[in-house]
């Protein structure tokens, strides 16, 4: 949905024509300062909304939180913005400054190292000619095949009415060779489960093949392949947005969670004071608003790591890691994304260790040795080496469990919030979704038009189907 972005600061930006106007004395409640509420609160508060936020832990940032490693505000692993992204995350962040990197990433296939962004050709070379060959044989068979391989990236083909499942979608597309060599380990080592319960949506939105057409742009140097990222990292980010808010008029509340039981006093108001909400932008999880709905999360591990600088290559900003053989699934080099990040002494690396089968117990600590020579292994350390500093950190709870036939469990978690009036659901938690930062901001803002424009509050509810075809950009 195309938006009009307003000058840095204006009362109207982020909001288009014919929402100027705001009814007096609207009090809306943001649940959760993640980027989401933030961006909620920012919007709501330009236009005159009394805002409240509500943060369960202790700080700002959610997912964006920052992890302090080596004096180092660090993210929770590789955080990016393309440049094709929404461009009210960058408006409303305009001050922190915007750097534009080069993209140099890596994916570790096959004993190999594939430039990253992937192409379908380096692609193929990474799987080895024997999976090739027959890959290339099955498209022969089947032109019908090489077809839906193709157009992969822009296939509508609808879980909400028969969901084929991730391992069918991928045998339909890239054959036997290709899904047992590479996508059936990649799902099962970051979902945890048999690749066959896991829906189709998985590889519609999180693993997904390259437009053959990027090879020859690329090949020609027509293509320019950047990321964005704020100069202090997504710690700055979040920072900026909490002190916008605050200085707009928005009020943060820290560790005063919602729960459900507060929907039962008058219009939504805090037990404390009696004042009533006219709407509630709910950034949490989903299932915490639907008990009982059955939706499912897993976590992360994350790994920070300071090696000596002389083990790494410098120019690398994030290796990928499908196969089942390696402990982590995204490796990332905080120093290639922003030089507030570089270290005279040590290069700090992220590992990302999806929780899969591997549980939620595990002290890496205690074998960071395995986790060393998995590193010289993947050729992402030259030379084995040994840290300066460690810190482990888990997350719960962040990805969605994406099983078979799970939109219809999610069509009936929001049937309910619907049935509470005044809530609005948005964002990555909020709608239970893969997404990236941008599409956040982006929810937000549609949120609040959608607020301000005096429409029913329950047609919210029956829209955000639409943001289920958002596609995952890394």
């Amino acid at each position: 949905m195309p938006h009009e972005v307003q000058p840095h600061g204006s009362p109207d930006a982020g909001l288009g024509p014919g929402l100027a106007r705001v009814p007096k004395n609207k009090r809306a409640l943001v649940v959760g300062a993640g980027v989401s509420g933030l961006a909620t609160a920012v919007l709501l508060a330009r236009r005159g909304v009394d805002v409240e936020v509500w943060e369960a832990s202790s700080e700002p940032g959610g997912l964006l939180a920052p992890v302090e490693f080596s004096g180092k505000p660090c993210d929770r692993g590789s955080h990016r913005v393309h440049p094709s992204s929404h461009p009210l995350l960058r408006e409303l962040t305009e001050a922190e400054g915007w750097l534009s990197q080069p993209r140099n990433g890596k994916l570790v296939l096959n004993g190999r190292q594939i430039t990253y962004p992937i192409d379908p050709v380096s692609f193929m070379r990474g799987l080895g000619a024997r999976t090739v060959a027959s890959m290339g044989l099955s498209w022969l068979r089947r032109p019908q095949m090489w077809r839906s391989f193709r157009s992969w990236e822009r296939d509508r083909s609808d879980a909400s009415v028969s969901d084929a499942g991730f391992e069918d979608f991928v045998l339909s597309r890239a054959g036997r060779a290709a899904y047992e060599q590479f996508y059936r380990p990649y799902v099962e080592k970051v979902w945890g489960e048999d690749a066959n319960r896991i829906s189709q949506s998985v590889a519609k939105q999180r693993v997904s093949t390259s437009d053959p057409h990027k090879t020859i742009l690329r090949s020609l140097g027509l293509r320019d392949d950047k990321f964005l990222y704020p100069r202090t990292g997504m710690a700055g980010l979040v920072r900026h947005l909490s002190t916008q808010a605050e200085n707009l008029g928005a009020t943060l509340y820290y560790e005063r969670p919602f729960k459900p039981a507060h929907l039962q006093n008058g219009k939504h108001g805090h037990p404390s004071d009696g004042r009533g909400f006219d709407a509630i932008f709910y950034t949490a999880h989903l299932s915490d608003l639907v008990p009982g709905s059955q939706l499912h999360h897993r976590g992360l591990y994350l790994l920070h790591l300071a090696l000596p600088r002389h083990a790494i290559d410098p120019t690398v900003d994030t290796w990928y890691l499908p196969e089942s053989k390696f402990w982590f699934s995204r490796v990332s080099q905080p120093a290639s994304f922003s030089p507030e990040f570089a270290d005279a002494r040590s290069a700090i690396l992220c590992l990302e260790i999806p929780e899969g089968r591997l549980g939620r117990k595990r002290d890496f600590e205690q074998q960071l040795p395995s986790v060393l020579t998995q590193l010289v292994e993947a050729r992402i350390l030259r030379s084995p080496a040994t840290p300066a500093a460690f810190r482990q950190t888990f997350l719960p709870r962040i990805y969605p469990n994406y099983y078979r036939d799970w939109y219809h469990t999610w069509s009936a978690a929001l049937r309910h919030v619907q049935q509470l009036k005044r809530v609005l659901p948005l964002g990555r938690q909020g709608l239970f979704l893969h997404c990236n930062i941008d599409h956040c901001v982006e929810m937000a803002d549609d949120a609040v038009r959608h607020f301000l424009s005096g429409e029913a509050i329950g047609a919210w509810i029956d829209r955000a189907g639409r943001y289920q075809d958002l596609r995952v950009r890394d």
